[in-house]
């Protein structure tokens, strides 16, 4: 009986990564339908008393969560974290003073949906500076900003809140015609940002935090956190088609504010995905059941100096996971990508001799160079500013590592390697990074560099630079040549985690 436990554990080990790395969209959790959340407990957090003296719409906020099927516990700012034990949901409204509610909340392993955007940087949202991570647009302090406000970006198109919501790369209508109150949180590594103002996600108006994700405080979201753009009185005011607008699908895809709002609250309610442990033997079984019978094409620079033993043993890895490996040089016509299953572009390749080959082939790819971000399209155009390197002799000003932050534990591309500092490779030496759009799946920064993205995924659909739509997966791994030969355990994992990852595209 304990010879039968052990052959079967590691099995069971391996059909657990497997649902984890197999979700049943790219990359993120299903929404819970509406009817499992009917009766769940909303802890709603709002000034003293019943009202405040100024205009606000937490009543009719009440209301409207009664009516979406929450049971609604009321409490004052000042009520103790406690007051949320037992619930399934916290809710802040702008009207609670982010003085009194300070950080009492940040720990709670509760989801927190909130538009209160002064208490953003003590739940760690954004960070501290008033005006530069963080700020509220009034008509009296801010006149013409206050109409810029009416109209967000979608910034995101992929997330599960984009996709229920129908939202696109356009502006929308956030809030009816007139001069309002709103804010909007620039935050840190982990987080995901939805729609913002103006088209700049350093000002996003709707942003999220799934469990397990860094936040700006450099701590991590021991639940999913949500950051709303509302102000105090403007829940009456967010745009919703009725009528003969509703038969207009522009206006249905323009008066998106309610519905917004309402599917970021169920995404906040709804439970986040399975993160698996990190267990090298089950992802080992996982990479070899999804291997068999699938095809990579490998591009190297066939008589390259630097790095050619490294790719050799690349490929020699990929073949012992049962992988059928095709070798192909860098300046063979990317057609002969067709009737591969995944493309993987080695270090060793030339930007000027790859050129922009297998920038659009419609089949999963994985690069290790991140200096050809620009031509694959991960990042913008400007080196050193949207794509670099650490470590580069005479090309980098900044010194070798061999550290990176795991900033997305919750994705399967992290390997369930725990948040924080991980080693990535025995020594210090030269690794790469990238500033993706904001719909890429951020898993690694480099290092209190938090916006030097260095291992993260673009969604099959999403929006990639220059206004590129990714027709299969797409991910960044920072090896430069011969990196991979002096990975630690935990660096072997994420290569394999982020192959499997990207493989596996719907």
């Amino acid at each position: 009986m304990t010879g039968l436990r052990a052959i079967r554990a590691p099995a069971l080990r391996a059909l657990v990564f497997l649902a984890a790395v197999l979700p049943m969209t790219e990359g993120h959790a299903a929404l819970a339908p509406w009817p499992a959340l009917q009766g769940k407990t909303v802890v709603f957090v709002t000034s003293a008393g019943t009202d405040s003296s100024e205009p606000n719409d937490d009543a009719l906020v009440s209301q409207h969560l009664r009516d979406l099927g929450f049971a609604v516990r009321r409490v004052d700012a000042s009520a103790p974290a406690s007051a949320a034990d037992g619930a399934s949901l916290i809710v802040l409204s702008s009207t609670a003073d982010a003085h009194e509610l300070g950080d009492k909340y940040a720990d709670s392993p509760v989801p927190i949906f909130t538009w209160n955007t002064y208490d953003f940087p003590n739940l760690g949202l954004t960070g501290p500076v008033l005006h530069r991570d963080f700020e509220v647009i009034d008509p009296t302090q801010h006149y013409p900003d206050s109409f810029s406000v009416l109209y967000g970006y979608g910034a995101n198109v992929t997330s599960e809140i984009s996709r229920a919501v129908g939202l696109g790369p356009q502006l929308f209508g956030t809030l009816y015609l007139e001069p309002e109150t709103a804010g909007w949180g620039r935050p840190g590594p982990g987080g995901t940002v939805i729609a913002d103002f103006k088209g700049k996600p350093s000002h996003a108006a709707v942003f999220t935090y799934e469990r397990d994700a860094s936040l700006a405080n450099g701590r991590v979201a021991p639940a999913r956190r949500v950051g709303f753009f509302l102000g105090s009185d403007d829940f009456h005011l967010l745009t919703a088609a009725y009528g003969p607008a509703a038969k207009d699908p522009n206006m249905r895809r323009w008066a998106i504010g309610l519905k917004l709002f309402d599917t970021a609250l169920r995404w906040a309610v709804s439970p986040p995905p399975p993160r698996p442990a990190y267990d090298p033997a089950a992802l080992d079984a996982t990479i070899r059941r999804v291997a068999h019978g699938k095809k990579i094409l490998f591009v190297e620079r066939v008589n390259a100096g630097e790095g050619k033993e490294a790719d050799e043993h690349i490929v020699a890895h990929l073949r012992g996971l049962r992988f059928t490996v095709t070798i192909a040089d860098q300046s063979e016509p990317e057609t002969r990508a067709r009737g591969e299953d995944l493309v993987i572009v080695s270090g060793t390749c030339s930007k000027w001799k790859l050129a922009n080959r297998y920038a659009d082939v419609p089949i999963p790819l994985v690069s290790l160079e991140g200096l050809m971000s620009d031509t694959l399209h991960f990042a913008g155009y400007d080196r050193y500013v949207d794509y670099g390197e650490h470590g580069e002799e005479r090309e980098s000003d900044d010194p070798e590592e061999n550290y990176l932050d795991i900033v997305g534990a919750w994705s399967p591309m992290a390997a369930g390697l725990k948040p924080g500092l991980v080693k990535f490779a025995n020594t210090p030496g030269v690794l790469k990074w990238a500033r993706p759009l904001a719909d890429a799946i951020v898993i690694a920064t480099l290092p209190n560099e938090p916006q030097e993205r260095a291992i993260f995924g673009y969604p099959k659909g999403s929006r990639m630079a220059g206004g590129f739509v990714a027709p299969a997966r797409r991910a960044l791994l920072p090896l430069d040549n011969p990196t991979y030969d002096d990975l630690t355990p935990q660096g072997s994992a994420l290569f394999d985690a982020v192959v499997l990852w990207t493989l596996n595209g719907e």
